[in-house]
């Protein structure tokens, strides 16, 4: 078939036309964010690209209210759709906003459920067609857009290379080029596809066949089984699931919905016995799930992430009893419940997953705490009371993670504790301190607890007086038989200098360097790891009546009981 230019740009052309009629609010949309973008980017404006940001929600919702209304009366909403973008783009926090999860959900969730809803599809054919039309019209439009933008890229890059062209301009046009594609074409590609494809019945091809059939299909029954041995395991030991197999749950359900969907545009469908009654056989597994969520929630309180594992869990299940009946089940019916269900959890305060999280850790927090007795009769906590009982580590550590999660995310909800998180880390006893505070399962395991001290060396003046010779730059050798300018050692509790004969060899033993040095720093018996780092500027050096030594860096390992030096790294050493 010979390749018809013309053909093309005459039917681009008409289809461009077509979209200019249909979609005139869209384009100048997109034509809005293309101008912001340029201003912002020009003017090293940060807010504007938060209200470049805005622009793509009022996209979908012009795109949605012109599908919806169609050429009817209610057209004229269509033409003022976009009005509340001017108080918006004006507001001032809509930086705050953008950045948050608000604008998350509904940038990634509820405007395309709503492009899904628009169309107001009952047979879940056409659903099922309606949303490959957006899914390829997207992906075809960012792909046809970023083919010329890397074109565009080589082309410009490649001709400044070749000419030794210089200048900050390269980037400005690059960045125009970038901007324009992501922000305009993209848009206009995707209209344009979308309005040649509307109302088209698709039908999977032979690449769509294999893929389901043969690969994901046949890895969803196997799935299956393992759900259901596990499930058996779980009845004939009458134990409880694990909280993870929550998620696994999960994914697995997803991924059969979707294949299940998928399979309504397959010419041949193989394992319809299985899609058919697959709302039965995802009961098991879906009570699994609940179970796994209960224990998860109950051992460790709601977060954020559970809060909408829970909010797709109630809309799986929903999905999953809806298509228990064939007449009932209608994925349009899905898709207004998760609409309706992600608003309400982004946009009702009560039910927002950050409030919902911090109060349900504050009620663990505080349930916590009255079995371990650490609060006064107005609530508050009693620092003095945390013991170092090791039967209640796990408690304090529960405790521990639940008021490190409020003061990380509700400071007026922490301040009902009425401590901070430094006192309260440093009120945790010694021996258990580790396992509380970070989790150390070994730290709890015996009864000393060591402890770690880096000490750097930083510029400082030296006192060389009686000093007559300065070795700096040394190496540190490994073999006995190493041979090279003067190097030191630190093994076996010894510090050994090779002068490579410029001056006598030297050995030190650790417990006589240390000795001095705690003398010099004037430390007296074990000293605590805040005062070693006080002193530092005293313990990385050593004298003696033959020379100096300037240490690079130190390290002391320190117990209750013991203070022992387990690293050095020579600087300087001068000799008399």
């Amino acid at each position: 078939m010979k390749f018809d230019l013309k053909h093309c740009f005459r039917i681009f052309r008409e289809g461009m036309m077509q979209v200019v009629r249909n979609y005139p609010v869209e384009l100048l949309l997109a034509l809005c964010a293309c101008v912001l973008w340029f201003a912002a980017y020009e003017a090293g404006w940060s807010q504007g690209y938060a209200r470049v940001a805005v622009v793509p929600l009022f996209f979908v919702l012009a795109l949605s209210v012109n599908r919806l209304a169609g050429r009817g009366p209610w057209r004229r909403v269509y033409w003022v759709s976009w009005m509340p973008l001017i108080p918006l783009s004006v507001w001032s926090g809509v930086h705050d906003w953008v950045g948050g999860t608000q604008y998350l959900v509904t940038l990634c969730v509820l405007a395309p459920l709503a492009l899904l809803l628009c169309r107001r599809a009952a047979r879940n054919e056409r659903f099922v067609a309606d949303t490959m039309i957006w899914v390829r019209s997207l992906l075809l439009a960012e792909l046809f857009a970023n083919v010329a933008l890397g074109l565009f890229a080589a082309i410009l890059f490649s001709t400044t290379y070749i000419f030794g062209l210089r200048g900050s301009w390269i980037e400005h046009v690059w960045m125009y080029g970038l901007i324009f594609c992501e922000s305009l074409v993209a848009p206009s590609l995707f209209l344009l596809m979308a309005e040649r494809w509307r109302d088209a019945e698709i039908e999977g091809n032979r690449i769509l066949e294999i893929l389901l059939d043969y690969i994901v299909t046949p890895a969803l029954l196997i799935y299956t089984a393992i759900l259901y041995l596990y499930t058996a395991k779980i009845l004939v030991t009458r134990s409880l699931p694990e909280g993870g197999v929550a998620y696994l749950v999960f994914g697995f359900t997803i991924v059969a919905l979707c294949v299940k969907a998928l399979q309504l545009v397959l010419e041949k469908r193989r394992y319809g016995w299985f899609f058919d009654r697959f709302s039965l056989v995802a009961l098991p597994p879906l009570v699994l799930f609940w179970i796994g969520v209960a224990r998860r929630v109950g051992e460790y309180g709601f977060t954020e992430p559970r809060v909408w594992l829970v909010a797709c869990g109630l809309l799986m299940t929903f999905c999953v009893l809806l298509f228990l009946a064939r007449r009932s089940g209608r994925y349009r019916w899905v898709c207004a419940a998760g609409f309706l269900l992600f608003a309400l959890l982004a946009y009702v305060p009560a039910l927002q997953p950050e409030r919902v999280a911090v109060r349900s850790q504050l009620r663990r927090a505080m349930q916590v705490a009255g079995k371990l007795q650490l609060l006064d009769h107005d609530g508050r906590l009693r620092l003095d009371r945390f013991g170092a009982d090791t039967t209640f580590k796990a408690d304090y550590r529960r405790f521990y993670e639940s008021v490190q999660y409020i003061a990380w995310r509700d400071t007026a909800a922490f301040r009902r504790l009425g401590a901070d998180m430094d006192a309260i880390r440093a009120a945790v006893p010694q021996p258990i301190r580790d396992y509380v505070v970070y989790g150390w399962e070994d730290a709890v395991a015996t009864a000393t607890v060591t402890e770690d001290i880096y000490l750097m060396q930083t510029s400082r003046r030296v006192p060389c007086e009686g000093y007559s010779t300065l070795y700096p730059d040394w190496d540190m050798f490994w073999r006995d038989d190493a041979a090279g300018d003067y190097s030191y050692c630190f093994r076996n509790d010894t510090l050994i200098l090779r002068f490579d004969g410029r001056h006598p060899d030297r050995s030190i033993a650790v417990s006589d360097l240390l000795a001095a040095q705690l003398r010099r720093a004037g430390i007296v018996g074990i000293p605590s790891g805040k005062k070693l780092l006080d002193s530092a500027d005293d313990l990385l050096f050593y004298n003696d009546d033959e020379l100096l030594i300037v240490f690079q860096k130190a390290a002391f390992e320190r117990s209750d009981s013991t203070l022992r030096i387990s690293e050095l790294a020579v600087d300087v050493v001068m000799t008399r």
